[in-house]
């Protein structure tokens, strides 16, 4: 393949990634029934669970300066709204017993659905996940925007038999981002958010335990 042929390939590449998560279809909507929220008192197993939202984490620039990666892979910072859900519920509804696990998991799916929760069994075995999923973004390394608002799906689902009891999403603008850090180590998917995005997404966070207890009506 002559040079030229297989860069234009890379860059038409390039763009249908860039272009793919706008196109996603959020997943039906499945509301919370009241004796699902009653339960979850009694239930002595549940943990909250995030996927991976940050695929590049640099450094960008190599030692004589040079830029060899030209996007940042990232998706909303879902393992911020976890914490905020997590902590809101507990003091909510009086579970301490919920277990918010730090370290994401993988999204075993095709790009912009919900992950396969058949894995989150075989890690947990039983009782109750809540999960938090986004969709792969591509940030490009002079900064700028996503390409629209940013969604973060969640569920509820019940290991032993992978019945969702409830499914709902949020979404947020998370407006423009500086130059990512080209010559350090992106610890985190917070790193590139400005504090108001990050407000943004903890107002999300905030929407889906509104919906998930059904007090957003």
């Amino acid at each position: 393949m002559v040079p030229r042929v297989r860069w234009l390939l890379s860059a038409l590449l390039w763009v249908a990634a860039m272009l793919a998560p706008t196109a996603c279809v959020t997943p039906p909507r499945i509301p919370a029934a009241a004796e699902s929220i009653s339960a979850l008192a009694g239930e002595p197993r549940i943990v909250a669970v995030h996927y991976h939202d940050l695929g590049t984490r640099g450094p960008l620039r190599d030692d004589a300066g040079i830029v060899r990666v030209r996007s940042v892979q990232m998706a909303a910072p879902t393992g911020l709204i976890q914490d905020r859900f997590v902590q809101s519920i507990r003091s909510r509804l009086g579970l301490p017993q919920i277990r918010s696990v730090p370290e994401p998991r993988f999204a075993y799916s095709p790009r912009g659905l919900v992950p396969d929760a058949s894995h989150l069994k075989r890690t947990f075995g039983r009782g109750l996940a809540f999960d938090f999923y986004s969709p792969w973004r591509y940030l490009s390394t002079g900064g700028g925007s996503l390409g629209g608002p940013l969604t973060v799906q969640a569920r509820l689902v019940r290991l032993d038999d992978l019945s969702v009891l409830w499914a709902d999403s949020c979404s947020f603008d998370a407006g423009s981002f500086p130059n990512p850090l080209l010559f350090t180590r992106i610890a985190n998917v917070e790193q590139l958010y400005t504090p108001t995005a990050l407000a943004r997404a903890a107002g999300c966070a905030d929407t889906l335990v509104a919906r998930l207890l059904g007090t957003d009506r």
